[in-house]
Order: structure tokens, then C-alpha cells, then sequence
């Protein structure tokens, strides 16, 4: 502990003084799992693009809802079926079941133009941006 304290600030960071300080708050993120699927959220100035890394699902079992600007992608993923009921794992990291996850989306977006592609375990969502109206100058007159 006395050599993370010395790689101030970022000791900050660390478990250790977190635990330390903040048993509570540690203690009910500790054993939180991290979203999942992990997304990658961009943004250009014709379109807001989502990227979802859920490798190994087929796309007939994914499901995407846009309502009122939020997008819903929901599925289930399931474990490869090795026809071995004997086999038990003492080790197992790929995360199966149910998930889901909801994306608030720019008031910008224009939801009728969204297209998704599945290639190589990546789910990219395209979501068209309105054509807005540009920012103009007004004159000022004097009187």
C-alpha cells in the first residue's frame, strides 16, 4: 500500500484506497460484472455510429428497438453445444444468457435512416443525423 500512495494521484484510483476509505461504495461495485455487450459510441457530423462486440451470435437472435431516442439492443447468447454432457467446466469466462443494453441517442438523430451491419462479431449501427438548419449572422441596425 505504501508504494501505491507513492504514485500519487493515481493511487487515488487503486482498489486498496478505495477500500480503505469508501468500504460501502466498494463493496457493491466489487462484485458488478462489466456491461455487457462492450460498445464504442461515435460520432460524425452526418451520423452518430454504435459499435457492439458480441462475436459468436447469429443476428436472427439480436433484436433493435429505437424509440424515442433511445436505442435497445437485446438478445440471448448461448454457449456452443459440444454434445457432451459429461464435460464440466472448471473455467468458464465467455459470458452466455440474456443481455441487454439501452442507448440514449442525440435529439439530432434522424431514426428513420438507421442501418445495421453484423460482420466479424461487430454490430455497427448507423444512425443518420437531421439536415439542421445552419447558424446564421443577424445584422444589428442602429436607429
Amino acid at each position: 500500500m505504501i508504494s501505491n500512495m507513492l504514485r500519487f494521484p493515481f493511487s487515488m484510483l487503486d482498489n486498496e484506497m478505495d477500500s480503505l476509505f469508501y468500504p460501502e461504495v466498494y463493496r457493491s461495485l466489487a462484485g458488478s460484472a462489466p456491461a455487457y455487450p462492450p460498445i464504442n459510441i461515435s460520432t460524425t457530423d452526418k451520423s452518430v455510429d454504435v459499435y457492439l462486440f458480441i462475436a459468436g451470435m447469429n443476428p436472427d437472435d439480436i433484436e433493435l428497438i429505437i424509440e424515442k431516442n433511445m436505442l435497445s439492443v437485446s438478445g440471448t447468447r448461448k454457449l456452443p453445444d459440444t454434445g457432451d454432457e459429461q464435460q464440466h467446466h472448471y473455467r468458464q469466462e465467455r459470458f452466455s444468457g440474456a443481455f441487454k443494453r439501452v442507448i440514449t441517442l442525440p435529439e439530432t438523430v434522424d431514426t428513420d435512416s438507421t442501418q445495421a451491419v453484423y460482420k466479424d462479431g461487430v454490430l455497427h449501427i448507423s444512425i443518420a443525423k437531421r439536415a439542421e438548419k445552419q447558424a446564421r449572422q443577424i445584422k444589428i441596425s442602429a436607429q
